[in-house]
């Protein structure tokens, strides 16, 4: 005790010294631990964020080289905004303009004898030439794409003289049409006539058939050849109709005047539009030919339908279409260019508008018809009525047209 006491200063010292230590390793320890735990936890931050960059450069690489072209249709998503399965849905319906589907279809019930679309009951061969029917008939099926044709009799083409023939047309369930012809068999051609067919000047034209709520105009293609548009609009017709192009032997071309003409018409003042000179048999084709015609049109505003023009009735049964099949190539046609913003009508004359074109709905019909006064019941909204017009400013015979303003005949 008296130890203690003697040595309380110093022992107080030591102890204060004692604690000072311990009270600074703690210190140090605890230190040293939060710096190793901010040391841990920062770490795989880094880790983490390289990991992370890395993958999404290589699979980003990886989709973009496998969906280049999708992604040329379907909007990218933003973090915000992802693209739903409604949205890509909704923006593949814009690029599939038509279903094909619903054409060409292999279910059709045949329910008709087959049709002739052109025939003639007498024809003359020159001595020496082949004979071959399908010159002079053309024929089609409601449902069958490959129509049985049987020929009774012969015809010898090296002997002057007259040939009676027979023929059949039978589908697949049995249903049969027949004809006659007469072939002559002839030592050399007639003649050509070398009478003109006598034109009608457009101000005759114009003085029968203008009036209110009418306009009169022209439709050309590069038949007619190089055509003054101003004369045409000085001679009083208000619109002309041109050819742009067509699809003709499995090609697809443009009329060599076609550039000219629509600039030149609108130039001069005159309302314009255009027609597509048709040859398909199929969806694809009818597909190929209004991208074809949307390129060459290139957004060129029209005051008309786009005209569908098929003719080649003679040769109807090389197509290896049906009826329902023609129809198709038109529904098609006109589904595609209603989806680029452009009306579509259809060209064609009264007898085929009867007996081809049964499935037109509310189709707008351009009409052919060459008389004085058509009596087709249909309903038409413009009337061909001549391929042998004359007009100042072009040199042959042209068509005339007259269109009922805001309404169908």
């Amino acid at each position: 005790m008296d130890f203690i006491k003697k040595n309380k200063k110093v022992l107080l010292t030591i102890t204060a010294v004692i604690v000072l230590v311990g009270f600074t390793a703690a210190i140090m320890l605890i230190f040293s631990r939060a710096k190793n735990t901010e040391e841990e936890t920062e770490a795989p931050r880094a880790t983490t964020g390289q990991i992370t960059l890395q993958t999404t450069e290589l699979v980003t690489e990886a989709v973009t080289e496998e969906i280049t072209e999708e992604l040329t249709e379907v909007p990218a998503a933003t973090a915000d905004e992802p693209v739903t399965e409604e949205e890509t849905t909704t923006e593949t319906a814009k690029k599939t303009t038509s279903d094909p589907s619903k054409y060409f279809r292999e279910d059709i019930e045949d329910k008709e004898k087959p049709l002739l679309l052109i025939s003639s009951a007498s024809v003359d061969i020159v001595k020496g030439e082949a004979f071959d029917i399908h010159k002079y008939i053309g024929y089609a099926d409601d449902a069958d794409r490959d129509v049985e044709l049987k020929i009774t009799g012969e015809v010898d083409t090296n002997t002057v003289g007259s040939y009676d023939i027979s023929y059949s047309l039978k589908d697949d369930v049995g249903n049969e049409t027949t004809g006659n012809m007469k072939v002559n068999v002839v030592a050399s051609a007639p003649p050509a006539s070398g009478e003109a067919p006598q034109r009608t000047p457009f101000s005759d034209f114009k003085a029968k058939y203008g009036g209110d709520n009418v306009s009169l105009g022209i439709d050309v293609s590069r038949w007619d050849g190089n055509i003054d548009f101003q004369k045409v609009k000085d001679a009083g017709c208000d619109f002309v109709i041109m050819r742009l192009g067509g699809y003709d032997d499995g090609e697809l071309y443009t009329d060599r005047c076609y550039l000219q003409n629509i600039k030149n018409a609108k130039d001069a003042g005159l309302k314009i539009g255009i027609y597509w000179h048709a040859e398909e048999s199929g969806y694809d084709e009818v597909k190929a030919s209004v991208k074809y015609l949307l390129d060459v049109l290139d957004g060129e505003k029209l005051d008309f339908p786009i005209a569908y023009d098929w003719e080649d009735f003679g040769n109807f049964e090389s197509y290896g279409m049906n009826l329902q099949d023609i129809n198709d190539c038109y529904h098609v046609f006109e589904e595609e260019l209603g989806a680029a913003g452009y009306d579509v009508c259809l060209y064609s004359s009264k007898n085929f508008l009867l007996n081809t074109w049964k499935d037109r709905g509310d189709t707008m019909v351009w009409l052919a018809h060459y008389t004085s006064n058509t009596d087709f019941t249909g309903e038409y909204f413009m009337w061909q009525q001549t391929s042998t017009g004359g007009m100042d400013g072009i040199d042959h015979n042209v068509d005339f047209n007259v269109l009922y303003n805001n309404q169908n005949n």
